[in-house]
């Protein structure tokens, strides 16, 4: 069995400043460099990235998929969709049983999602758990009309169809501010797509939205 992990990356998005650009790829060199260790043997993994290329001696080193164009400036999840749509026009990928999408920059605890997927019997396995912050915050997620992507797998034929479904509906997503949540529940639910379902992750993210400073440690979250 083999299967394949696509890691989306935005390592120099054209909002921060270069200040940000180190911490953020420092945060990115961490966070790929746990991947790598917990991803299986089973796996193969593709980093790929949609803006400039990092700065960092040692991001620089790592093997890059470097697509054109950042839809992420308009629509962060569509900009993650785009990447995937410009992997799998490029890559062959014939050989996978299975593809598990992952944004990059979260630290993956253990491989259990992973594991998860060299065991998923149906075509999908799919997520929507709470948050929990370092202070001590459980935020609920919107459990209507979405399913998370900070991580999904797919049995291989059935992420090609999603990409196709996806491709064909860039401009609505982007006209419509329909983020890839959405999109991915959308597609799940039209196509009648059957899926095993993870109550956690087993990640921990920085969420700079929160309060917009990296720094912050109670913006970590465990999900």
């Amino acid at each position: 069995m083999k299967n394949l992990a696509i890691a989306f990356c935005s390592f120099r998005p054209e909002q921060y400043s270069e200040e940000l650009y180190s911490y953020r790829e420092n945060e990115y060199l961490n966070c790929l460099t746990q991947l790598k260790r917990v991803l299986p043997k089973s796996y193969d993994l593709i980093i790929v990235n949609n803006t400039e290329p990092p700065k960092n001696p040692q991001l620089k080193s790592i093997d890059l998929f470097q697509v054109e164009g950042n839809l992420g400036t308009r629509n962060l999840g569509v900009g993650e969709v785009d990447m995937l749509n410009q992997v799998l026009d490029r890559v062959d990928i014939s050989n996978y049983d299975h593809i598990s999408w992952t944004t990059g920059r979260k630290l993956f605890t253990c491989p259990y999602v992973f594991e998860k997927t060299e065991h998923l019997k149906k075509d999908a396995l799919i997520s929507n758990p709470d948050f929990l912050y370092f202070d001590g915050t459980l935020e609920e997620t919107a459990k209507n009309n979405l399913y998370n992507d900070m991580f999904f797998s797919m049995k291989t034929p059935m992420m090609i169809k999603y990409k196709e479904y996806s491709q064909s509906r860039i401009d609505l997503l982007l006209s419509n501010g329909i983020g890839s949540e959405q999109n991915l529940y959308s597609f799940i639910k039209e196509n009648g797509v059957s899926y095993e379902w993870l109550d956690f992750l087993g990640i921990i993210r920085n969420d700079w939205r929160r309060d917009g400073n990296p720094l912050n440690i109670s913006n970590f979250q465990i999900v």
